[in-house]
């Protein structure tokens, strides 16, 4: 269709006008129709006291919770105090340590398995993969005070290595 055909076939439907709605069709729609909704009437006087009092609980069980929180943190600050390690009072009932100096640190990466894999992207397209398991240890030590730290994690190492598209 060109542009002049389409704009004669636009300028002809401008012109057209609807055709009225056949009767019977029209009271069948009428009739399908839903009613308007009768207003409400109050809920019985039973249920507006049970809605009361759960507005009053949703409020006053969040105020309970604070309060009993506080009520906690004061009687475990009126306690009695404590002897801390170095023998003197402790005020507040907390033990503080002296930080880990470190005489010697170790950082190792163990390669535990490498492998290759082929995916296939959404689209079809295939893609491979170099997947590396890795075992990273961290050890501290501090020979004053006899103690070693020694934490060793896994580790998942995976690498795009080919992206072939034709």
């Amino acid at each position: 269709m060109t542009d002049r055909e389409q704009q004669e076939f636009e300028a002809a439907l401008r012109k057209t006008r609807p055709v009225k709605l056949p009767e019977e069709l029209r009271s069948r729609l009428l009739a399908a129709a839903p009613s308007p909704k009768k207003a409400r009437s109050a809920p019985p006087w039973p249920a507006l006291a049970v809605l009361g009092w759960l507005r009053v609980l949703r409020l006053a069980v969040p105020a309970a919770a604070v309060v009993l929180i506080a009520a906690l943190v004061v009687w475990r600050s009126s306690s009695p105090s404590k002897l801390s390690p170095t023998g003197s009072k402790s005020t507040s009932g907390v033990i503080v340590a002296a930080p880990l100096k470190a005489d010697e640190v170790k950082i190792e990466h163990d390669l535990v398995s490498s492998f290759d894999t082929l995916a296939r992207l959404p689209g079809g397209e295939p893609v491979r993969f170099r997947c590396n398991q890795w075992l990273d240890e961290v050890t501290f030590s501090n020979k004053a005070e006899g103690l070693v730290l020694q934490e060793r994690t896994p580790r998942l190492e995976i690498v795009t290595v080919g992206f072939e598209t034709y």
